[in-house]
C-alpha cells in the first residue's frame, strides 16, 4: 500500500513540474502575441511586446513560487 502511496505522490509532483514548463511558456507566448498585436494597430514597436513579454515571464515566476510553496508544504 504505502507503495502505492509513494508512486501516487511522485506522479504528482511530476505531473505540477510539467505543467510549470507549459504555463511559462503560454505566458511568454502570450505576451509576445498580445503585445505583437497591439504594437501593430498602435505603431509602437517593440515597446508594447517587450512590456508583456516581461509581464509573462513576471507572471511565471509568481506561478513557480506558488508552486514551490505547495510542494514543500505537501512535504
Amino acid at each position: 500500500m504505502s507503495f502505492d502511496k509513494n508512486k501516487n505522490e511522485v506522479y504528482s509532483i511530476l505531473g505540477l513540474v510539467g505543467s510549470f514548463g507549459l504555463t511559462m511558456a503560454g505566458a511568454i507566448a502570450g505576451g509576445y502575441l498580445l503585445g505583437s498585436y497591439l504594437d501593430k494597430k498602435l505603431n509602437t514597436a517593440p515597446w508594447l511586446m517587450l512590456f508583456f513579454i516581461m509581464l509573462g515571464i513576471a507572471g511565471s515566476f509568481i506561478e513557480f513560487f506558488k508552486l514551490i510553496k505547495k510542494l514543500s508544504r505537501d512535504q
